[in-house]
């Protein structure tokens, strides 16, 4: 159901690749203009091929669902479901305030980062 729900909300935005605050902003957009209470979290996260490694990025946790916006400092990041929560540091956890964009704010910031990767 989480799945279906997520493909439904996010599915014109999947291929984008944006900053991952730009993520964690549009996520927010998105789930705010369909009326749908969420969290917007940064923490530290274990690397699933090399558990010596930790990251730091940016999540939203909405339902009983966790979405990854990407590694901090990642300006071409995927949106996508996180899979392995359990790699993520929840003692390490930080609520982030996000400005809330509209949807028209979001197809203007789609649009330029359209433009910009192409030129």
């Amino acid at each position: 159901m989480i799945s279906t729900d997520f493909d439904t909300l996010f599915k014109p935005y999947l291929s984008l690749r944006l900053s991952a605050f730009d993520n964690i902003k549009l996520i927010a957009a998105v789930l705010s203009d369909a009326g749908e209470p969420y969290q917007c979290i940064e923490a530290h996260f274990q690397d699933a091929v090399n558990a010596q490694v930790q990251h730091s990025g940016y999540f939203v946790r909405w339902k009983e669902t966790w979405i990854f916006c990407g590694i901090t400092n990642d300006y071409n990041a995927a949106i996508t479901l996180v899979s392995q929560i359990e790699l993520i540091n929840m003692a390490s956890i930080i609520v982030k305030d996000v400005p809330i964009m509209t949807m028209q704010q979001v197809s203007f910031m789609c649009i330029e980062t359209a433009h910009f990767d192409h030129c």
